[in-house]
């Protein structure tokens, strides 16, 4: 909880500080919690993908179809609202081909 200005000055200086670190603490604890839902994320994405590996190995074909299909979506502007997305999902894929061709 932020403390107002006022409330500060009438502190003694060790209380001052403790608010300060109150404050650092609440801070911290609230961008951990915003940064769950993006590892929740993360975990799927490399679970799908250590399952496609051992499962389903992708070879070139099927990333250029996949690759293809995002570039003419971008290009006919299906993917506006997911723009970020799909351009995310062409430098995977583009990254995932690499190694094809070494």
């Amino acid at each position: 909880m932020a403390y107002r200005k006022h409330t500060l000055r009438t502190m003694s200086p060790t209380a001052r500080r403790v608010a300060r670190l109150v404050g650092e603490i609440e801070s911290s604890a609230s961008r951990l919690k915003h940064l769950v839902p993006e590892l929740q994320r993360l975990d799927l994405d490399s679970a799908a993908l250590m399952k496609s590996r051992t499962r389903y190995p992708l070879n070139d074909t099927d990333l250029w179809g996949i690759q293809n299909a995002l570039v003419h979506g971008i290009g006919s502007h299906y993917f506006d609202d997911n723009l970020e997305w799909a351009k995310g999902m062409l430098e995977r894929i583009g990254e995932m081909r690499k190694p094809l061709f070494e």
